[in-house]
């Protein structure tokens, strides 16, 4: 079997100022075929991506909703992006503890300012873990775990608790 070469034409093409400049090595014909191939690997590899459960976050303007985006429950852990800042995220948090009645025996933040965490023990004895990240200057994740395996109803209420007191 031969191997097809591709023939060099127009390695500099020149026309009339107002129409085609081109310098190149390969035929016109080959580059654009080159370049629907690489569309259609681009755009098999947006939709391929598109459905893998990554959130998109939009943060509309003045009158927003707190919560952004959809909350999702993977590995018993549920996640929600509000758009506030951390600090007013983290005073919601802790008011949410107090008002749900759970003890929290542990608060952390990172050096950085990135990342806080609340541990503790809820009203019925189990542990919990609330972790708020910094996405943006006005978003902050929060991720809500509930003993070891996680347990989704009650995780939604502390979401549904932190939600209100942002509104406060």
């Amino acid at each position: 079997m031969r191997d097809k070469k591709i023939k060099r034409k127009n390695l500099f093409k020149f026309r009339s100022p107002h129409s085609e400049f081109r310098i190149s090595i390969l035929p016109k014909e080959v580059l654009m075929n080159n370049w629907k191939n690489g569309i259609w690997i681009i755009l098999l590899l947006f939709i391929a991506t598109g459905g893998t459960g990554c959130a998109l976050f939009v943060v509309a303007g003045a009158g927003a909703a707190v919560g952004v985006g959809a909350s999702e429950y993977i590995g018993g852990e549920l996640k929600q992006a509000y758009a506030a800042p951390m600090e007013k995220t983290w005073n919601a948090s802790l008011a949410t503890t107090d008002e749900l009645k759970m003890k929290a025996t542990e608060k952390s933040i990172d050096n950085l300012d990135q990342n806080r965490v609340i541990k503790g023990k809820t009203e019925d004895g189990k542990d919990f873990q609330i972790s708020l990240e910094t996405l943006g200057k006005d978003v902050t994740m929060v991720k809500v775990r509930i003993g070891l395996f996680g347990d989704e109803k009650n995780s939604r209420t502390i979401h549904e608790t932190i939600a209100k007191n942002l509104k406060k």
